[in-house]
């Protein structure tokens, strides 16, 4: 999978003329949203499980899902 990122213009000057910079910010990245993408699958299963078997109409599950999701965007990080 692929992923843009859109960079301060002077971050961009920075790496594009350092190469070892660039290899190192690119890493970073990498993991950085690697794990955020982990995170938010671990929640997302574990509200699966928590909800299978529940009497939670589909709209309830809806509404809970944009609050959670909400509250993931929010996070300082």
């Amino acid at each position: 999978m692929v992923v843009e990122v859109k960079l301060p213009k002077e971050i961009e000057i920075r790496l594009r003329k350092d190469k070892t910079l660039q290899n190192i910010i690119t890493k970073r990245l990498e993991r950085e949203i690697a794990r955020e993408i982990k995170d938010d699958l671990f929640l997302v299963m574990l509200f699966d499980d928590l909800l299978r078997g529940s009497e939670l109409t589909d709209e309830d599950v809806k509404n809970l899902d944009c609050k959670i999701k909400e509250g993931i965007m929010e996070r300082p990080g």
